[in-house]
């Protein structure tokens, strides 16, 4: 598949990019990536071309060679938005407060995917009350980033000492106190002062909407359907 990598190389040095580091933006191994440039490969699986193609704005008949490359492409443009799908655990609010300290490998049910950029200390947990009404629904999935500690106003996840379970709040500083702030006005503040560990801070909040209502004949319909995945139109950056 020469024309895959001469286009690969070409689309390369257009946006100034390596191997090591398209490898990392893709999640493409960079063995494969190096094999598909130097056209040691001639049978590339379609899951490693597409994240690639989509990195590099073509599809993958434009890169592979059986389409030109639009006419009207900026020389050099790339999805500097475009992100990999990582699969981290759904934990309980109980493992929570335990993780990543301890692994539960064999006590995790369910993963989810994300495009989020995550450490691979991050994990999910599904919002079970109401505290956090109206911005934060029972059911939504909160992804937490042990790697970033909460500043102030950030929604943080915490563990107070002498409890077993997870909080999620708003967390507000006073010195080396915090307070830990619920957003539905029917609940009050709590003063944990310095009694409290962190867990990490929100970075993404995932909600499903009707998904109650749906019958299980829809939900049987519905699975045989591919994923439709929404983006928001991105301007793109043009490198000369």
């Amino acid at each position: 598949m020469s024309n895959l990598s001469d286009n690969l190389k070409a689309l390369m040095r257009e946006v100034g990019i390596t191997v090591t580091e398209l490898a990392r933006q893709t999640d493409v191994g960079q063995p494969v990536i190096h094999r598909m440039a130097s056209g040691e490969t001639d049978n590339p699986k379609v899951g490693s071309l597409s994240p690639i193609a989509k990195f590099l704005n073509v599809n993958i008949s434009q890169l592979i060679g059986d389409e030109p490359l639009p006419e009207d492409r900026f020389t050099g443009s790339h999805n500097p938005f475009y992100r990999s799908w990582s699969k981290l655990p759904l934990l309980s609010w109980e493992q929570a407060a335990v993780w990543p300290d301890k692994k539960l490998p064999n006590e995790i049910e369910s993963y989810i995917s994300t495009e989020a950029i995550i450490s691979d200390k991050a994990f999910a947990v599904k919002m079970e009350d109401s505290t956090m009404l109206p911005r934060y629904a029972e059911g939504t999935i909160l992804i937490i980033e042990p790697t970033i500690t909460p500043r102030n106003n950030d929604y943080a996840a915490v563990v107070v000492g002498g409890e077993n379970r997870m909080q999620f709040k708003q967390a507000l500083y006073d010195g080396n106190d915090l307070y830990l702030k619920p957003l539905n006005p029917d609940f009050q503040i709590r003063n944990v002062g310095k009694n409290y560990r962190l867990l990490g801070t929100l970075v993404q909040a995932l909600t499903e909407y009707y998904q109650e209502r749906t019958s299980q004949e829809e939900v049987a319909y519905l699975s045989n359907k591919p994923p439709v995945k929404k983006r928001r139109n991105e301007v793109e950056e043009v490198y000369e």
